[in-house]
């Protein structure tokens, strides 16, 4: 069950980002001197969150491919409803917890937990009631603070968090759509039934019971293949690029970075500039 793509979206891009970021390395002095790697520019930061935020309400209510009647109506009200609680969960919480860690207001990180929420509902948004939307976005904000953390012990340079965001949570979505069906996820299972539960067969709709194990590993298979699939060809497709040098930008480039080397002019603003002109000439 991926009703909007946790999986075949999201994990297959994560897992992409995580191939790319090993077979590259990290940037230069990116775990020496890690107060350099600092956001350019936030406010632009959060105005793209909510570009994508924006967008999600066409991702996950347009997969239910239609709304010319009351059910996929309802359908895709349900699924704007789980996208909406399980975004902003997840951005409250990793706020909540970067305050914590870091004695800090990190928009970064409210930014990121929006994305990791809406990463994690995504595959179960038209098979989990509300209150399950809001338990998915809190675990998954969970879920990426925690493998953010991971990769950064690692040593493993993810500049965006893309694969804590996509792919760890990724995989917790393809989870959850599995547990949490409309909160019977190992009793009834509805799946891509909508509101109403599997049928027995053709010919008796009783709902099935007892087939949450069986929901469960498919959930499991698509993840491991997904991983396998996606992981295998852009580590073969990374590390033919690193061979023949196109991979990586020269170290002149690195060290001033690709602003300098490709906009003219190279910052968007001299705060640096403007602060020393404000205070005049010193003696």
């Amino acid at each position: 069950m991926d009703f909007a793509g946790s999986g075949v979206v999201h994990l297959t891009g994560g897992v992409s980002a995580l191939a790319g970021t090993i077979v590259l390395g990290p940037r230069k002095g990116r775990f020496v001197n890690p107060e350099e790697f600092e956001c350019h520019n936030l406010p632009l930061v959060v105005l793209g969150t909510f570009a994508l935020w924006f967008g999600w309400y066409g991702f996950n209510p347009g997969s239910t491919l239609g709304m010319h009647d009351g059910a996929t109506g309802a359908m895709a009200a349900q699924v704007a409803m789980n996208t909406t609680l399980s975004a902003a969960t997840g951005g409250i919480t990793v706020f909540i917890l970067r305050y914590f860690i870091m004695k800090k207001y990190d928009v970064g990180g409210l930014c990121n937990g929006i994305l990791a929420g809406l990463v994690s509902i995504t595959a179960g948004c038209g098979n989990v009631e509300c209150g399950s939307a809001f338990a998915i976005g809190l675990i998954g904000a969970l879920v990426y603070q925690a493998s953010s953390m991971l990769l950064q012990k690692l040593k493993i340079d993810d500049p965006v968090d893309a694969s804590p965001v996509h792919g760890f949570c990724g995989i917790w979505g393809v989870l959850a759509a599995g547990l949490f069906d409309w909160g019977k996820g190992v009793d009834h299972y509805h799946g891509w039934s909508g509101f109403g539960c599997m049928p027995v067969s053709a010919s008796d709709s009783t709902c099935q019971t007892g087939i949450g194990g069986t929901a469960i590993g498919a959930q499991c298979i698509l993840i491991i293949m997904v991983i396998l699939w996606a992981g295998t060809l852009s580590g073969i497709a990374f590390f033919a690029l690193k061979m023949t040098g196109l991979l990586r930008i020269d170290e002149y480039t690195e060290e001033v970075g690709m602003d300098v080397k490709q906009h003219s002019p190279p910052k968007a603003y001299a705060i640096g500039a403007s602060a020393a002109s404000a205070a005049g000439p010193s003696v």
